[in-house]
């Protein structure tokens, strides 16, 4: 019984050491290879902590001086790698010089300050009676609620009386009080030719009004809801673009594509490529109370297929003076940067945003819309100029305090990124933009510019030189070329790979076949080292076993 009590005793105690050899195997290997690749290792400072025979003091040192080499490589590639996370893109000057030819000229919209003929309506007047508790006349009431909308908020001054009326109604009391085309245009040329103004110029409805629009896109750039609602709303002529048009935002012009296509395009800067137009305003039409005496005219200057939002950024052209401006284009392109996110990139492409009411994405017709939206949900109506389908009412004057407040609380947002993707109103990674510089002016009388018709058998329009006063205006390029600008990536897949590389090698001396020689020693070779082991541990126990 003893004898067989120390058998099992006896191969427990084997079968144990049989663990603890294996178990020693791969250490031994593990330690073997890490060794073996200090001392091998292409990567600086590996070396000197490999060495046998090296002193302790000299092995702490360099491990010391890799460890802080390595935090340092891997804390730049780490800011490398946050860069190119959250700020990809940077914008810089475009190598290539676009002419001015490759862009269409600026729609321009011109809204005048004198919103009223007083032969047909008299707002000061109209004021007063509300002021004094007095009853307006029918035509008073139909003309007070539609000139209310485009004049200076009065309504706080006021007791709220309310007189409703649709869309319809507003913009055709507008356009019967408003002074026309003919009215306010006086003499019109573009590329030094005379045009008459009222084919060169079309009525448009914005939020100034009845104002006149040269080079617009109109009814090509709205979708069908929209279309249907201007079209019904709309007074004057031009609502339809006649000519064929061969222009878009991405793409530009098509190659081959005639100088005379619309939007109208010039070849070169210059007096001779430039447009020229005169207004007129008629002294005893201005009203004080409406506009706060301010008058002349605001202009803008925006893409052809964008909505003008004119009281957002205008130019305000003073009565007798002659202004000319020149125009600084801007146009901002991009690469081929769709495999980031738009918030990533902070812009559109046009397949990417569908706007619901207009074919065209810009920033501007975007916010249009999100304030549209935005004053439907607040006040349930919608100012006569905003984006809207025919079953969507039109504010009133009794809504005048509601839509005020939502107007000037957009304003305060600034139209910041919502939680959701509808409420983004991004740039266009595509875009052409227009800035102005005063290049002179000069006071200018209507008698003066009716001496210059007198010479051409004008002589009948000087009877009437004491009751206008006049505006000139002259619009052209500074420049025949320009250079534009480009969104790029800051760092593309090659140009981070290459930082990375220049870092390691740097810090570390790392390159590539560094890289392959750590996989290899701690894979491939790890693994022959414990066959290696394995098979020497496993003779050695055969042998053990013969003895």
């Amino acid at each position: 019984m003893s004898n067989l009590n120390d058998k099992c005793s006896n191969s427990k105690n084997e079968i144990s050491k049989t663990k603890i050899i294996k178990n020693g195997t791969k250490f031994q290997a593990f330690k073997e290879t890490l060794i073996e690749y200090f001392q091998e290792s292409t990567i600086n400072g590996l070396k000197y902590i490999g060495k046998q025979n090296q002193p302790a003091l000299d092995r702490i040192i360099w491990l010391l001086a890799v460890i802080i080499s390595i935090s340092m490589c891997l804390f730049l590639i780490g800011n490398l790698m946050d860069e190119r996370t959250n700020n990809p893109i940077i914008v810089a000057f475009n190598e290539k010089v676009t002419s001015v030819s490759e862009i269409p000229f600026p729609s321009v919209t011109i809204c005048p300050e004198t919103k009223t003929s007083t032969d047909i309506f008299n707002y000061t007047k109209a004021y007063k009676k509300i002021s004094n508790f007095e009853k307006l006349t029918e035509n008073e009431e139909y003309f007070w609620n539609a000139v209310s909308q485009i004049c200076e908020p009065s309504f706080f001054n006021l007791n709220g009386q309310s007189y409703l009326a649709n869309a319809s109604d507003l913009i055709k009391a507008m356009s019967k009080v408003a002074p026309s085309i003919l009215y306010n245009l006086e003499d019109c040329h573009w590329r030094s030719k005379f045009e008459y103004c009222n084919i060169l110029w079309n009525n448009v409805v914005t939020d100034e009004g009845i104002c006149f629009s040269f080079n617009s896109l109109k009814s090509e750039y709205y979708r069908t809801e929209l279309y249907n609602a201007r079209k019904k709303d709309f007074i004057g002529s031009g609502f339809d673009n006649v000519d064929d048009f061969d222009w878009n935002l991405e793409n530009g012009y098509k190659k081959n594509s005639k100088s005379w296509v619309f939007p109208n395009r010039v070849l070169g800067a210059g007096d001779r490529e430039s447009l020229v137009v005169s207004f007129m305003d008629k002294k005893i039409d201005q009203q004080p109370l409406c506009r706060n005496s301010v008058g002349g005219f605001k202009v803008i200057l925006h893409t052809p297929g964008e909505d003008p939002q004119v009281s957002k950024n205008f130019i305000q052209l003073p009565l007798d003076q002659s202004v000319t401006l020149t125009i600084r284009p801007n146009i901002m392109t991009s690469g081929d940067l769709r495999h980031y996110s738009p918030e990533r990139r902070q812009c559109y492409y046009q397949n990417e945003r569908y706007l619901r009411y207009f074919k065209v994405y810009t920033q501007a017709n975007c916010e249009s819309e999100w304030l549209a939206n935005k004053t439907l949900s607040e006040c349930g109506c919608v100012k006569f100029s905003m984006p809207r389908n025919l079953s969507h009412p039109v504010c009133g004057y009794e809504s005048l305090k509601c839509l005020e407040s939502v107007i000037n609380e957009s304003r305060k947002l600034k139209f910041k990124h919502g939680k959701e993707p509808k409420n983004y109103c991004l740039p266009t990674c595509i875009s052409v933009e227009y800035k102005t510089e005063l290049e002179h002016q000069v006071p200018i009388t209507y008698a003066q510019m009716m001496e210059s018709f007198s010479e051409v058998g004008y002589l009948n329009k000087v009877n009437f030189v004491s009751s206008y006063r006049i505006t000139k205006l002259k619009l052209k390029f500074q420049d025949d070329t320009f250079n534009g600008l480009k969104r790029t990536e800051l760092y593309s897949l090659s140009d981070f790979i290459s930082n990375c590389g220049g870092l390691l090698g740097l810090f570390m001396g790392v390159s590539i076949l560094s890289l392959v020689e750590l996989v290899y020693f701690f894979t491939l070779r790890l693994w022959t080292n414990l066959k290696n082991r394995r098979k020497i541990q496993q003779n050695l126990e055969e042998n053990a076993t013969k003895y």
